[in-house]
């Protein structure tokens, strides 16, 4: 029975079987057709920087087709729509690269070209085993905002470019020359000894001699170039540039123009001066500042009438640190007007106290540029002196020439603080920008003769006619006249027959503490 059955039924089941294979072919060939009218989008890899179709197949058989698929691909004729769209993409791959490696003004490499061939080059090197010298340049064009301020950026990209074509012409076409921001250009020099890179130095100095012509305008251009050594001082790009700026801002310091080797020595200074900057933030915090207070005398009498407060720093691991090292850093660095709010407050409290045991002695204290120009200075010269109640004139304002710069702002300065009753006297009058027919037009009470003439005032004719001049015209304008850094009895005896009221220096007394100054006033008072 089952034997009939199974007879019966198999035509059936290969006709079934025809059908259903003829139905497979038909769904494979309309698959075909789909993927050949409907083209694949593509994606960027980054893994392998190539162009691979979306259509990815991400079941467990992935892995046995894939050769199939990349096989197919490589045969596979792309439509004009798919060309067009991998050029574009082409063209942003370069467009990436100049922009990530290069000037787009000059057309350098950048820091981070000059960055990655040094690291080849030395790589190199270590694998043959062999042993390079290397020079590394930091060029600052000098004032070079200059030129973009007055006549547009558009003249000072035009003098970048030709700085970058001299400095070509003059180097070749071997070493890197790089740029990296608005007036810094970098060059790296290899298989060059110290001695060749001076002289190199010198033509690159040279070569900003002659000036250059834009449009209808001459540029005379100067610059200022730090250079490091490999292997000698570093043996990483980014510390050889580096030592390299920090050499730079030696020559910027010592006028320009120039060029200046890195050395041990300068890393030095570096680190004293990185010490410094980060040791005045704390130095207030752990009471390292103090006040000492040269005496200012009467020049008829030696009576002691005033004090100059002198502001000194005792570091806790670098010692005694001169007020001319760490003043300029604390400009610098922006704490200049916290020391120096702290010195008028220690100078007042010093000053009151003195006052309640009848020692009615006057305070100055010297006010840097920075400070001068903080737009409340004068009310918180105004709240220190209401806080410990002293008599406003008690207190006196030291001001350098170089405030002289801004003369209408100096003046309305000057005058607030005449407004509220405090002193105001130049110092080191002679050596800057003011003059007595400025001063005639300000509310200055007292001027003060800087040191370096006073030094020759016995020595030299002309600086004697110079000092006498001075003395004069400051009397004849009503001011007060202080003869600073006195340290011979014949100084003394010149300014006293001309008529100088006041003095001070080492003649009379160094810097001392607050008890001292009274014991000494008392000593001059008895005659001692």
């Amino acid at each position: 029975m089952t034997s009939l059955l199974v007879e019966e039924i198999h035509p059936l089941l290969e006709i079934d079987s025809l059908k259903i294979i003829g139905f497979c072919i038909y769904i494979l060939f309309l698959y075909l057709i789909s993927k050949k009218t409907c083209p694949p989008s593509y994606i960027f890899s980054i893994v392998d920087e190539s162009y691979n179709s979306r259509d990815r197949d991400f079941t467990g058989d992935n892995q046995n087709s894939g050769w199939f698929k990349k096989t197919f691909n490589k045969f596979k004729i792309l439509s004009n729509t798919e060309k067009a769209l991998l050029r574009d993409v082409e063209q942003h791959k370069i467009k990436l690269h100049q922009v990530t490696y290069f000037d787009m003004l000059t057309k350098l490499p950048n820091r981070t070209k000059l960055h990655d061939d040094f690291e080849l080059k030395t790589t190199q090197y270590y694998n043959e085993q062999s042993t390079i010298e290397m020079s590394v340049f930091v060029l600052d064009i000098d004032r070079f905002r200059t030129i973009n301020e007055l006549y547009g950026r558009n003249a000072g990209d035009k003098v970048l470019i030709k700085i970058t074509q001299r400095l070509r012409n003059l180097l070749g076409e071997d070493p890197i020359i790089a740029r990296d921001s608005e007036d810094e250009i970098f060059i790296l020099i290899e298989n060059i000894t110290e001695q060749k890179t001076k002289e190199i130095a010198k033509d690159i100095v040279a070569l900003f001699s002659k000036p250059f012509k834009i449009n209808d305008y001459t540029f005379y251009v100067t610059a200022s170039i730090g250079i490091s050594r490999y292997p000698e001082t570093a043996q990483d790009i980014d510390a050889l540039l580096q030592q390299a700026e920090i050499a730079m801002y030696k020559v910027k310091k010592s006028g320009k123009n120039n060029y200046h080797i890195f050395m041990t020595d300068d890393a030095a200074a570096i680190e004293r001066k990185r010490r410094i900057e980060f040791g005045l933030k704390e130095a207030i915090l752990n009471n390292e500042l103090y006040l000492l207070y040269q005496p200012k005398v009467k020049m008829i009498s030696g009576e002691i009438y005033g004090v100059e407060a002198l502001l000194r720093w005792e570091h806790s691991i670098l010692g005694l640190v001169s007020p001319t090292e760490f003043i300029p850093i604390a400009e610098e660095s922006g704490m200049i007007n916290e020391i120096g709010y702290w010195v008028i407050h220690e100078a007042v409290r010093q000053a009151k106290e003195w006052h309640e045991e009848g020692n009615l002695l006057s305070v100055a204290v010297n006010v840097s540029t920075l400070q001068f120009e903080d737009p409340y200075f004068v009310d918180r010269v105004q709240n220190v002196l209401d806080l410990y109640d002293l008599r406003k004139h008690y207190l006196i304002v030291e001001i350098t020439e170089s405030v002289m710069q801004n003369v209408d702002y100096a003046n309305r300065i000057i005058k607030e603080l005449h407004d509220i009753g405090v002193g105001v006297a130049i110092d080191d009058f002679g050596t800057g920008y003011s003059s007595l027919s400025v001063l005639n037009n300000m509310f200055i009470d007292t001027v003060k003769i800087d040191k370096s003439f006073i030094d020759h005032v016995v020595s030299k004719k002309n600086t004697a006619s110079l000092v006498k001049t001075i003395i004069q015209m400051s009397k004849s304008m009503n001011f007060k006249t202080v003869a600073e850094g006195i340290e011979s009895i014949e100084q003394s005896l010149f300014l006293k027959e001309n008529d100088c009221e006041y003095g001070q220096g080492y003649f009379f007394s160094k810097p001392i503490s607050a008890n001292k100054v009274i014991e000494l006033m008392l000593d001059k008072n008895r005659g001692v």
